[in-house]
């Protein structure tokens, strides 16, 4: 654990703004290298500086004489109580700590050179100097000495973590526990700066952390060691005391979106490549990489309106400062549809808001509040207008206000639009947005405009046109466009539709036409017959029966106005039922043979007309049923009939939506061959699909009705944990499927 930093600065009132270190253009001195012992002579006085390694923790720092003849050379080090050395044959070597006037042991040197002293153990910090009056004086006269130094290990800038402009903590590793790290840097006091310390002591695991406050970019912050209170080498000058560290300039802090409390996101734009963090109450609630377009998404729980969340980016070591942002209210919405006519509208809020909806008026045209707990609200409109602007504004409180997105109103759309050729020209009926314009255009060219009376109703008329032509109508309101309907140039009323098969011994006409209009059936000109529509569309003409071959001519008029006439021939017989061959739930295709004579094969649910097939030379047809949504419930029934060349309908086949089959898959452990299970027998295909969906290999079915697929060497299936399915399929599509889990 790291022991606890010291910050302190005599006799200033530091401030933490503007801080500024020492310029590139002042003196640096560069700390040693990491070295065992660094032994050197102090230029001050004359002598000269080397270094050397030594088998133990600690640096000793030597000062000696030009001419080496007084050293220790033995027994220097941390806890010893006796050294030995070399001096002048015959001297007197007197030892005492550095800088005290007292000595600690005074020993001769015998005739070769040698002598040997016992003195207290030496601890780290201790400084001892040599003297021998017996060795020539150099240097001006001053006698010959030699200091030897007991300090821990240096530090030099390599041990520092890199500083940046953002730094408020000094770190770094490879200290001796216990020493004091001490960093001078410079603080903004009123108009000046001066200098500042702090330090902390190295925890026992060699770290340290130094509080300092923000630097300038290209500054140097000082930094020298302590041991009880003594920097290294200032005993005996030897040695560089301190070092600097040079502060380079910091990553940016990111730019963060506001955030309210129904997102779970935290964006916004920061450097390339950068880490993002987000915090709430000091714990990190999610973190996210800065993507190449420089663009960050963080995925983070959602927070309450009024939470503080702090965003900082960060480049290795290097952590920009904190962006503090106050989670606000939720942007209301509008999530029902906003089309002409419409009286209600609904969306969503900050729980409990003040909800005010413009619908295009100066004022509000509605107040409500939203729920205190789902925030959903719904408010009553006068009838929205085509073209005209909806916006929501939502209220906590007088400075708590959010307004929504402004959403266009849609022009409803043209209902009951025909082209009928009158006379000489065209008329366009139908229904609209009150007072809209409406263009109708054939060709791309603008052919004719009106506008949409009060009541919702247009008619126009316009120079004739080619019958079968297609006219393209729009409407426009207040700047907004309507979408375009499209509709044919007829020749009065609609054809009938839906004509039912005649027979030749059929004594009735039945179909589909305009409610009120008459029905006429005639056999070359003659009218054998003639009804009404009723209210629902639909009519019943009674005819003589005909002989087989007999060609029916079956119009619809009202007024002056006569459809088209659509013509139906007379059969001996209905054409027989197609077949059905099993459907199940999440087929492809539904699969039959359709009876000879059949042109067109029909699939209706409920009576309506869903799908239309086709059918090949050899009788088969297939109807593309997958999309189908009823089609997806088992039990559901579906219909098919077939028609002839003539548009005569067959009888009509019924068929069910069968249930999957039954598909079992044995368990499975990451690292097998196989997949293995059994399915039913009308199964023809089998095949297994990773947990995205991906289909990877089919397999085999074996006559037993026991399957295996294959599956070594894909990845996916090695994973414990993930799912993967397995699907049984015939001609129709799948039929069966089951999901199981990969086991360890």
């Amino acid at each position: 654990m790291k022991k606890k930093a010291l910050l302190w600065v005599a006799g200033l009132a530091a401030t933490t703004g503007g801080a500024l270190g020492l310029t590139d253009n002042e003196v640096e001195v560069r700390a040693a290298e990491k070295e065992i012992i660094s032994q050197s002579t102090d230029t001050s006085i004359g002598v000269n500086k080397f270094s050397s390694r030594a088998p133990f923790a600690e640096s000793v720092d030597v000062t000696m004489s030009e001419d080496k003849s007084l050293q220790i050379t033995e027994g220097f080090s941390l806890g010893s109580t006796s050294i030995s050395g070399i001096s002048t044959p015959g001297g007197e070597v007197t030892i005492r700590y550095s800088l005290s006037s007292g000595y600690i042991a005074k020993v001769p040197v015998d005739d070769q050179g040698r002598w040997q002293a016992i003195i207290p153990k030496l601890e780290i910090g201790h400084c001892l100097m040599l003297t021998d009056p017996t060795i020539s004086p150099t240097n001006g006269g001053r006698d010959a000495f030699s200091i030897y130094e007991l300090w821990p290990s240096k530090l030099t800038e390599n041990n520092i973590d890199l500083v940046t402009t953002n730094t408020t903590t000094i770190t770094g590793t490879g200290g001796y526990p216990g020493v004091e790290v001490e960093a001078t840097f410079g603080v903004k006091v009123g108009n000046q700066v001066r200098p500042m310390k702090s330090s902390a002591i190295v925890d026992q695991d060699g770290n340290f952390e130094i509080p300092i406050v923000n630097q300038k970019p290209g500054y140097s912050i000082s930094v020298q060691q302590k041991w009880n209170g003594t920097v290294f080498g200032l005993t005996g000058m030897t040695g560089n005391m301190s070092f600097h560290v040079k502060v380079m300039e910091g990553i940016e802090k990111p730019s963060v979106n506001t955030v309210s409390g129904k997102e779970t996101k935290v964006t916004g734009k920061g450097k390339q490549g950068a880490k993002v963090r987000v915090q709430a109450s000091g714990q990190e609630i999610g973190t996210a990489t800065v993507a190449q377009n420089g663009t960050f998404e963080v995925t983070v729980p959602a927070q309450k309106m009024g939470n503080e969340l702090q965003v900082t980016q960060e480049e290795g070591t290097d952590v920009s400062e904190s962006v503090t942002i106050i989670v606000e209210q939720e942007v209301p919405e509008v999530t029902s549809e906003l089309t002409e006519g419409v009286t209600t509208i609904s969306g969503t809020a900050s729980p409990g808001a003040d909800i005010a909806v413009w619908t295009g008026a100066v004022a509000p045209v509605a107040n409500v509040k939203s729920d205190s707990i789902t925030g959903k609200w719904t408010a009553n409109v006068p009838a929205l207008v085509g073209g005209n602007i909806v916006q929501v504004r939502a209220s906590l409180g007088l400075k708590q206000i959010k307004d929504s997105v402004r959403y266009g109103i849609e022009l409803g759309k043209i209902t009951e639009l025909r082209a009928i050729i009158s006379g000489e020209r065209v008329k366009v009926t139908g229904n609209g947005s009150p007072g809209a314009t409406l263009n109708v255009k054939a060709g791309g060219n603008l052919v004719g405009t009106t506008t949409i009376n009060d009541a919702g109703k247009f008619e126009l008329l316009i120079m004739r046109t080619v019958e079968g032509e297609k006219l393209a109508v729009s409407q426009t309101k207040n700047g907004m466009d309507s979408v375009v309907s499209e509709t044919q140039v007829l020749r009065g009323l609609d054809a009938p539709s839906n004509i039912d098969i005649v027979t030749a011994n059929s004594t009735k006409v039945s179909g589909k036409g305009k409610p009120g209009a008459t029905v006429s059936v005639k056999v070359k000109g003659q009218e054998i017959g003639t009804g009404k529509v009723n209210d629902d569309g639909n009519f019943e003409v009674t005819i003589p029966t005909q002989v087989e071959g007999t060609k029916l001519s079956i119009t619809q008029k009202e007024g002056d106005d006569e459809s088209a006439s659509v013509i139906v021939t007379v059969i001996s017989a209905q054409l027989t039922k197609p077949t059905i061959d099993d459907y199940f739930v999440n087929g492809a295709y539904i699969r039959g043979t359709a009876p000879a004579g059949a042109v067109r094969v029909t699939l209706t649910i409920d009576g309506k007309v869903t799908k239309i097939g086709t059918i090949n030379a050899d009788g088969k047809y297939a109807i593309y049923a997958n999309d189908i949504a009823a089609l997806k419930v088992a039990g559901t029934n579906f219909e098919i009939f077939v028609t002839d060349v003539h548009g005569q309908r067959s009888e009509i086949a019924v068929g069910t939506v069968k249930g999957l089959s039954t598909l079992m898959v044995n368990p499975y452990r990451a690292g097998q061959a196989n997949v293995t299970g059994t399915v039913e027998k009308n199964v023809e295909r089998i095949a297994v699909y990773d947990k995205a969906g991906t289909i990877l290999r089919y397999g085999q079915i074996n006559a037993d009705g026991t399957f295996r697929i294959y599956v070594s060497g894909f990845a996916a299936m090695q994973v414990v944990g993930d799912s993967f399915t397995v699907r049984a399929l015939n001609s129709n599509g799948v039929i069966a499927q089951a999901t199981a889990t990969i086991l360890p």
